[in-house]
């Protein structure tokens, strides 16, 4: 079992005193909270083997001028044991912040690096790029509240890593249907919302927004499987990790260690299935553990679990939202039918889809 290695305040002061060898050594029973960094930024070899031995999850905090950063470690994830340099520098860039990591070399593996702004970025993903500006290095989650925290694995290191917001999201499948069958260009039109309706619907669906799908009730529907699409398709819990301190103790293996549980790939999906339909059907054709139910007053499924990470797991807020072209529909998924091309990800809230970008999808019910 992993367990979060940590100090509280007081202690941290005598890790600056004595050192994180000594320390470590000296309290096998480390209360929870997280560990400041050393000035210089370097976590000692002996306190890697540590984490690395004990299977351990450790949260190291810094700071960067008005910047404050967090490196997430598991243990389990460590193949070479040696000392850590996570210092670094974060400063603002035209439409983003240049992160300069003090490490020359690799680190073995890949933790996952949070950075704490001062300001929301109005979107959902960023991109990290190479210190020559144009080569896109990695995706990073964009989670938090009232400010924004980037989260990315660093798998690579180097000076003047540029973050940027990513604009609107796009599609990644193809704009064309599975060729190998005979489909139509596009898939069947669906009801678009006309920004009129007043007052929840008979299944508790408050006002869908103009130009979004309107539900399509799941009785209502026929599957053609003589008929292929394709959409984008993916799961991560990102957020969890800026919330370590609220994660139930025996839920944290559940946790990749970059957030990541199902990468975002194109998948075939059929004439008339719904979101739930194909996350029912992915999650178990990769061995993705999947628990939900259907519930009559929402008409819809409603997803309690996926890689048995359930709802309230991770705090009384917390559970499993689905979004859909950057939107996060205010209806369950099963009543969202599918429409070739779209791109749908399944990310795990810890503050009612605050933390996400999706706390209007809320409503006055929450229906999954």
């Amino acid at each position: 079992m992993k367990k979060i290695i940590s100090l509280i305040l007081c202690l941290v002061m005598l890790f600056s005193v004595t050192g994180c060898d000594n320390f470590l050594a000296a309290n096998e029973n480390i209360l929870q909270g997280s560990i400041d960094l050393a000035e210089d930024g370097i976590v000692p070899e002996s306190t890697v083997r540590q984490i690395k031995d004990e299977n351990a999850v450790v949260v190291f905090c810094g700071q960067s001028g008005a910047y404050r950063y967090e490196w997430t470690v598991f243990g389990s994830d460590i193949t070479e044991v040696k000392a850590l340099d996570f210092g670094l520098d974060i400063n603002n860039a035209e439409n983003g912040i240049y992160i300069d990591l003090h490490a020359t070399e690799s680190f073995g593996f890949a933790p996952v690096l949070s950075v704490y702004l001062d300001t929301q970025w109005d979107c959902q993903t960023a991109t990290v790029y190479k210190s020559d500006e144009k080569t896109p290095l990695c995706s990073a989650s964009v989670t938090g509240e009232k400010t924004s925290i980037l989260n990315f694995a660093v798998a690579e290191v180097g000076p003047n890593l540029l973050v940027k917001p990513d604009g609107t999201p796009t599609p990644a499948a193809s704009t064309n249907p599975d060729t190998s069958t005979d489909t139509p260009a596009a898939s069947t039109d669906r009801i678009v919302s006309d920004g009129k309706q007043t007052g929840q619907d008979k299944y508790k669906t408050d006002p869908v927004p103009a130009g979004k799908p309107m539900p399509v009730e799941p009785e209502n529907t026929t599957v053609d499987k003589r008929t292929k699409y394709t959409c984008t398709f993916s799961i991560e819990c990102s957020t969890i990790l800026n919330n370590l301190d609220m994660l139930e103790p025996d839920k944290l293996d559940a946790v990749p260690s970059d957030g990541i549980i199902l990468p975002a790939q194109t998948v075939t999906f059929y004439e008339g299935e719904s979101v739930y339909d194909v996350l029912k059907r992915i999650c178990a054709e990769k061995g993705i553990h999947m628990e939900a139910s259907f519930t009559p007053m929402y008409n819809s499924a409603y997803v309690e679990g996926i890689h048995n990470l359930y709802e309230f797991d991770c705090g009384q807020a917390s559970g499993w939202m689905y979004r859909v072209d950057g939107w996060y529909p205010n209806y369950g998924c099963s009543r969202y039918q599918l429409k070739q091309g779209e791109t749908v990800e399944w990310r795990y809230t810890c503050a009612y889809g605050d933390d996400i970008g999706g706390g209007y999808a809320m409503g006055s019910d929450w229906n999954g």
